[in-house]
This record gives structure tokens, sequence and C-alpha cells, in this order.
């Protein structure tokens, strides 16, 4: 079995309970994952997504995943727990308390890994290296009873397109499930499937990988511009450097771990693009999103908590986002008995929920019912869903601050 090969997984052995157990096996080094960290990373990651498939498809759901090494090193036990697998090291089973999200730990390896390839190959840019690279497979394609050597070149090949297309649109790194690469590349309203072309020109010396990068920037010139609306977008899924953003709290309130407000393009659908390069939006443009949000109708809905009221609104894409609708607020203030400041949770995606903040200041249990169920939300939440566990306080027509949690 080979480390590198996405497929290969093995029924350990099935639990009591009739719930199986996959092993993905890694019999390297330690040393030679950390020399190899960014492939390392991304095989891991991969090789779990694969096997979580499997279990879900193959097994009625019921299974665990497991990545195993005798000497894991931390980056290791990161990546295999954020793609929902454990580490087993022979005797004890090992995961980390708070990895980074699957698709920020990809995006950093595939960067890593298409620099390092590009280094190697002695090319100025990343169109240049793939050139190289897939010249040379040309010449000599891989065999096809070699799969580390294949699985190797088909990563590389991905890396150098997946950051050639970067180059002119935003990406981000997305699980796969069912795919035999189980792993892609996120544009907002397209996804492309990079694995399928890499495979079939590392073992046949045909095709090319640009044809990816010019369906990207095809997509990107010719998709039709929607309208400006506010998302909220967790700053742990991804990188805000070259999105229109603002801050969702005033400046002076810390909010590393809070969701920006990042000004895309809805399409309709639950589709949305993220310009990428045009810098802070102007006051026009927020102005325009704002009232695109205020247009979209939602439904209130009354629950209880205890015994006391919640509202939720929920069952639209911007949902959440109503958080900056002072006349959607209003409405939820209201049937909080015109309540004069709110606690609002926005755990996931097309999710809003609200209390009365005075009561939940002076009823305990009040308070860490709702912090506690919007934490379990949005852990509970698949990873493209979350937004925040936090608690977010509204007041005066806007969020304001954030209610600081305290340990369970």
């Amino acid at each position: 079995m080979s480390w590198a090969d996405l497929e290969a997984l093995t029924i350990g052995r099935t639990r009591a309970d009739g719930s199986v157990v996959l092993v993905a096996r890694d019999s390297r080094p330690a040393a030679e994952l950390v020399a190899s960290k960014a492939i390392s990373t991304i095989v891991a990651i991969g090789r779990i997504v694969a096997g979580r498939w499997a279990i879900a498809h193959r097994h009625g759901g019921r299974g665990v995943m497991v990545y195993a090494h005798a000497a894991p090193p931390p980056f290791l036990i990161e990546a295999v727990t954020a793609a929902g697998g454990v580490v087993y090291d022979g005797s004890t089973e090992r995961v980390s308390a708070a990895p980074l999200a699957a698709t920020i730990q990809l995006d950093a390896a595939f960067v890593d890994l298409a620099t390092a390839v590009r280094r190697r190959l002695g090319a100025k840019t990343f169109g240049a290296a793939l050139d190289v690279l897939e010249s040379a497979l040309r010449r000599r394609p891989i065999v096809r009873d070699d799969p580390t050597a294949s699985w190797i070149a088909a990563l590389e090949l991905v890396a150098l397109a997946g950051e050639l297309v970067r180059e002119h649109r935003l990406g981000r790194w997305v699980e796969a499930p069912g795919e035999r690469f189980p792993l892609a590349l996120d544009l907002g309203n397209s996804t492309l499937f990079l694995g399928k072309l890499a495979l079939a020109i590392v073992t046949t010396g045909e095709g090319t990988m640009h044809s990816l990068d010019g369906l990207a920037r095809h997509v990107a010139d010719t998709a039709p511009l929607g309208r400006p609306m506010p998302m909220l977008v967790p700053r742990t899924l991804v990188s805000l450097e070259r999105l229109s953003w603002t801050p969702l709290l005033p400046a002076d309130v810390p909010q590393e771990d809070l969701p920006a407000v990042s000004w895309v393009e809805d399409l309709g659908g639950g589709h949305v693009e993220y310009p990428v390069g045009r810098g802070a939006p102007t006051p026009e443009l927020i102005a325009r999103g704002l009232r695109n949000l205020a247009a979209v109708p939602v439904e209130l809905h009354e629950e209880r908590l205890g015994e006391h009221r919640m509202v939720a609104v929920a069952d639209h894409v911007f949902a959440a986002e109503k958080l900056l609708d002072p006349a959607t607020m209003r409405l939820v203030a209201e049937r909080l008995t015109a309540a004069s400041a709110l606690l609002v949770a926005i755990p996931t995606r097309s999710l809003l929920l609200a209390i009365d903040a005075m009561t939940a200041m002076t009823d305990d249990a009040l308070m860490s019912a709702f912090v506690r169920g919007a934490e379990r939300m949005h852990r509970g939440a698949g990873e493209r869903d979350r937004i925040t566990p936090q608690v977010i306080v509204y007041h005066d027509d806007r969020p304001l601050g954030r209610v600081e949690r305290t340990p369970a």
C-alpha cells in the first residue's frame, strides 16, 4: 500500500457494535513526513475524505476513519482531525484539540507544494512550471504500477494548475467526496475538479491542465453579474486579502474570531461570486448591498427557549445576514416584547436566532442555554455552512459587541 495513494484503504476491524474501522497506513519515518509537509497534508486529508465517503456509502454510515503512523508529527494529527479522522500510533488514538479548518490547511499546503515544484523546476511562474512538468510527462508518462510516483505527479499538476487559476479567481480547496481525487477547487459559482485530468496526463501524457485555467478565465469573463449583497464570511475559511469586505463590529471590538462582511455578487439559486481585487467596498456599493438585503423577504418564527421567547430567521440564503438589516431586526425586537437590545446567534448559514438581551443578562440559565446552543449548532454544521459560535450584542439598529464566553 502506497502512502500517496488516495484510494489505498484497508478494513482494520469491525467493532462490537458492527461499525467498521477503515485504515490508511503510512510507514514513512516522521522526518520524511516533515520534509514533505505540504504533500503529506494533502494526502492525509484526501485519504480521510475518501474513507469517510466509503463508510457512508459502503458500510451504512457506521465507522471511523483511522490514519495509522507510528510517530505522527503534530501537523499530521491536525490535518487528519480536521478532515474527520483519528490518528493511531499503535497504542493510542490521537486527535488535535482545535485544528484549523481542513480547507485552510489545504489552501496553505497547495500553495506550498506549487511553490516548491516551481522552484525545483527553475520556473519563474506557475504557468511556466506547469509547461515544464507536462512536457516531461508527455515524453515519459508514469507507468500505472507505480502508484506513489503517479499520485505525487498528479498532486503537483493539480497544485500548479490551482495556483494558476487562483491568480485570476478567488478559489478555495474543498472536499469532493466520491471522486477518485477527492478534493476540488471551489470558485464560488463553479467548482473545478482538477484531479481527473491530472491523473490522465500522468498516465497517458495527453492533455493539459491549462484547459482548466482557460475554463476558469472564461467563467470569470462571461459570468453575469448579480446583485451586490453582504455575506458573513468566517475568517477561518477564506483569505480576506483579495476580497471586498468590512468588519462586522466597530473597530475597537476584538473580532479576529468573528466573521467579516464580504460584499459579494448574488447570482441567484444560492450561488454567489466573490469579486477579487476590487479593494475596499465603496459607500455606494455598501448602500446598494444593504438595499438589496432589505428587499429579501423572510419569515420570523417564534420558538421557546425554556420559559422564554426566541425568534428565528431561517430558510433563506441570506437569513444570517439579516443581522445587517435594521428593519428586520426591529421586527425581531417587537416579537420579543419590544426588546431594547438583542442577543443574536448566527451559528450557521441561513439561520439567525435572537433573544431579549436584558432578560438574558439577568437569567443565567437563559444565557447559558442560548450560548451553548449556538456553539452546538455551529459544531454540528458542515464546514461550508458554519459562520460563528459567538453571540453578538445588537443595539441601536446595529451589531455593537459580543458576549464573552466562559468555560463550561
